[in-house]
């Protein structure tokens, strides 16, 4: 009896053998209490097999339930295990997402205020109409578009200058490119066009193309164009980690709105000029003479110079222009306007401020330069033929010299001082030149 009271205990010997999720266990219980009730038969009398069939019969099937409700743990962890496992992988995947939402929303962000900083550079390039007003916005606008500083921006011409139109396979002098604003370059052959210049020509580069350079540093070397002219060049350093491509696209773009404010500040100088210039001669007006000899004075009296006022009258102009008639008489009037423009400097100011009559302002002149200038305008002038039908007509000057601030401490005072000149080498027969003697 007392083995078959141990025998029904396997059911519970199962479910303990079992615990946690160990199906072996309950395996182990219920062959041994098959074995158990195998042997109970054999070995109990007639009447207790009965018995002892049934307890083993019990103990066998605890054990069975037991291997199943193991075996249903143990189903029920793996799903919870998959589960766990895919939450986690949701997490990572929500984990991701999220970082590319993030990214996605800095870089939508990045590019809002990159609009904005080019917006902001368009409207504050569109109202500049100098070169004095626009390269403060330049700067800035490379600073808050761009992002980077170290760069330069060249102008093609001298700035108060107009443009001049070349092939795009042909080059400038390296004088054509002067630097509009500049910063941190001093060491880099970025810095001053005769070195980038130089630098273009060794690689065999052409200024019209966009290039990103590796030697000697890394930088990026943009156009800046508009309308088949190149107006400009851009170059900037590149950041040690740039991407340079990128920096690239948007050094294009940036250069695209620079040219269109380029051209706008070329095209209203070169109005203010046209509204300077004598339709005739293509020299100064009177009135771009008179403020620019009250400019002189006070600059000669604020740095201690000097200069001097020429004063040029062609002789019998009235008696050549009622022989020939006013079409000859303004052939003559444009020659002598295109000798006076290419006989003197940058520096100098040539103006009509009569009928036949000229003014030149030369800052810094001495006195003996001076008169040797208008001795050989004089000449030029003299020797200069104008040919008309069968004839060829030759035409001279008179010249009047006055020098500031030795013969005058006022504009006016000065002018008249040079008409007096003026009027006594007209008086000494012409085509020569007097110097004002007091």
């Amino acid at each position: 009896m007392m083995e078959l009271a141990l025998l029904s205990l396997a059911p519970a010997a199962g479910l303990l053998a079992a615990y946690p999720r160990r199906t072996w266990g309950a395996v182990a219980v219920a062959v041994a209490a098959g074995l158990g009730s195998i042997a109970a038969c054999l070995l109990c009398g007639p009447g207790e097999r009965r018995l002892a069939a049934a307890v083993g019969l019990w103990s066998v099937a605890g054990a069975l339930y037991a291997i199943h409700l193991c075996r249903r743990e143990v189903q029920d962890c793996g799903h919870v295990h998959e589960k766990v496992r895919q939450l986690k992988v949701r997490r990572v995947e929500t984990a991701k997402a999220a970082a590319e939402a993030r990214a996605q929303g800095e870089e939508t962000q990045r590019s809002h205020k990159e609009s904005a900083a080019l917006y902001a550079m368009v409207k504050g390039l569109s109202a500049a109409l100098s070169w004095e007003e626009i390269k403060p916005r330049l700067e800035t606008a490379v600073d808050q578009y761009l992002g980077v500083a170290d760069f330069a921006l060249y102008v093609a011409g001298r700035p108060p200058r107009s443009t001049w139109r070349v092939d795009r396979g042909g080059s400038r002098a390296e004088d054509d490119f002067q630097p509009l604003a500049s910063r941190n370059l001093a060491s880099s052959p970025g810095g001053a066009w005769v070195t980038l210049g130089r630098r273009l020509q060794e690689a065999a580069l052409s200024p019209w193309q966009a290039h990103v350079l590796d030697r000697p540093e890394r930088a990026l070397c943009v156009p800046v164009i508009d309308n088949a002219e190149l107006l400009g060049v851009f170059y900037v350093r590149l950041p040690d980690a740039a991407d340079p491509r990128a920096l690239l696209a948007k050094a294009s773009a940036f250069a695209g709105e620079v040219a269109f404010a380029f051209r706008r500040v070329k095209l209203f100088q070169e109005m203010e000029r046209l509204s300077e210039i004598d339709g005739v001669t293509g020299v100064h007006r009177r009135g771009a003479f008179d403020e620019r000899l009250g400019e002189e004075v006070v600059r000669a009296r604020t740095f201690k110079t000097t200069f001097c006022l020429m004063l040029l009258d062609i002789d019998h102009f009235k008696s050549l222009n009622d022989r020939y008639g006013h079409p000859f008489g303004d052939q003559v009037l444009r020659r002598i306007g295109e000798i006076l423009n290419h006989s003197f400097y940058e520096t100098d100011f040539v103006a009509r401020y009569g009928g036949e009559e000229f003014g030149v302002i030369l800052p810094r002149a001495q006195y003996d330069g001076a008169r040797r200038k208008a001795e050989a305008v004089r000449n030029a002038i003299e020797f200069e033929s104008f040919p008309i039908a069968l004839e060829t007509v030759r035409v001279t000057v008179s010249i009047g010299l006055a020098h500031f601030p030795r013969d005058a401490a006022a504009p006016e005072e000065l002018f008249s001082q040079a008409d007096l000149a003026l009027y006594r080498a007209k008086s000494l027969g012409r085509n020569r030149v007097v110097e004002f003697t007091g």
